[in-house]
């Protein structure tokens, strides 16, 4: 089959989204499909067959949104003859889509990895944005309407599509995001490992605790940095090592500082995906405190917590839907979203019992490599564009 799959992500910048998109191309490939990408990049992307880069033309990093659109919709009238399906990613891409797949008589897949009008909700609370939420929200159901199949990430999210935009339920297929295990996997080399301490700071005698995500107010890092004081403030060689960037970082680290407890953090900002396997295996838990004001509706399918999980960590997690499995498989502890003592308790009871982390980190590592991989979610993505031809 040959697909062609559209979005309007730059590939050059490291997050989940981008994550995702090269994976999904990757194991699509590797199953012998032909498959095109138009996306954003700032430099040459050799995962697909043919790549159209949207930055192609005006060569700047922060590219309009509209210029990047008008290209999308460009590149469609041209190539896309040359292809059987479109793969479409998010809303915005699905609406630029309609008109090309009309002209040449395409099916389309929308896949919906979150409900952007519920994410502009927690932005700011003001009639402009309401009023921006509320056309995003049409935006979404024209293109939940009108696309011939929908991959959605999370069971929740197909739930919003049916009772929201009346989506008819059999048009809806749930694909979770993956791990790459060849990527992320348990790491031998004690001279390495003892090296990235080294690099960030952190002796050999410290349990570590570690974040990975983007620091965003849904992500729950707040959450998190309440529970470290109070894990802190009860002694023992602990640091919490924060991986990301995002609009919170600042206001994080402020809180830090003035907390008397700043020698117990570490911030590194934005890191490169080939280093973020070292550092989750210098940790000894991984955490994900999302919280349930945007994650209850949505539900969560989390890069971070497979990737913490390929690599025998164990997780400390939200009780939110999608999460279910880390406490039925033995391999982390679920707790109560937003709930600060919760979180320390859980976090505090992984840092005093050793084993009880190895335990939970080898079953965590077995569930991954058995059920979580993105090859899986290949070959799921596979059939249901075979189930369209």
């Amino acid at each position: 089959m040959k697909i062609i799959y559209i979005t309007l992500e730059n590939l050059s910048v490291h997050k989940g989204s981008v994550i995702h998109i090269k994976e999904i191309v990757a194991g699509l490939r590797k199953l012998g499909h032909q498959v095109g990408l138009i996306a954003c990049s700032w430099g040459r992307f050799e995962k697909a067959d043919s790549f159209y880069n949207l930055h192609k033309f005006l060569g700047i990093k922060k590219q309009p949104y509209i210029i990047s659109s008008i290209l999308l919709f460009i590149y469609l009238l041209k190539i896309l003859p040359k292809y059987d399906v479109i793969y479409a990613r998010d809303y915005h891409t699905v609406i630029i889509a309609l008109l090309p797949r009309v002209i040449f008589k395409k099916k389309l897949v929308f896949e919906i990895n979150g409900l952007a009008n519920e994410e502009q909700k927690l932005k700011i609370d003001s009639i402009f944005n309401r009023m921006l939420s509320f056309f995003i929200q049409k935006a979404e159901k024209v293109a939940t309407r009108y696309s011939d199949k929908i991959v959605s990430v999370t069971p929740q999210i197909v739930s919003y599509l049916i009772h929201h935009f009346h989506c008819k339920p059999d048009k809806v297929d749930v694909v979770n995001n993956g791990v790459n295990t060849k990527k992320f996997h348990p790491m031998d080399d004690k001279a390495s490992l003892a090296d990235w301490r080294r690099r960030t700071g952190i002796g050999e005698e410290n349990t570590i605790i570690t974040f990975v995500g983007n620091l965003a107010r849904w992500q729950g890092v707040d959450i998190l940095i309440e529970s470290a004081f109070l894990l802190l403030s009860k002694g023992g060689k602990l640091k919490f090592l924060i991986i990301g960037d995002g609009p919170l970082k600042k206001d994080l680290m402020r809180k830090v500082l003035e907390s008397g407890f700043k020698e117990g953090f570490i911030f590194t900002g934005m890191v490169g995906y080939e280093d973020i396997p070292f550092l989750i295996n210098i940790a000894d838990i991984g955490v994900a405190p999302f919280i349930s004001k945007r994650n209850r509706k949505t539900g969560v399918s989390p890069l971070k917590v497979f990737e913490y999980m390929a690599c025998g960590k164990p997780v400390v997690a939200s009780r939110i839907e999608g999460l279910e499995f880390v406490e039925a498989e033995g391999a982390g502890r679920l707790t109560e979203p937003g709930d600060v003592e919760n979180l320390e308790e859980a976090l505090f009871d992984l840092f005093t019992d050793s084993q009880k982390r190895i335990n939970m980190g080898r079953k965590g590592l077995q569930l991954a490599c058995e059920k979580l991989t993105w090859d899986s979610r290949a070959i799921k993505i596979e059939k249901i564009l075979e189930g369209l031809a």
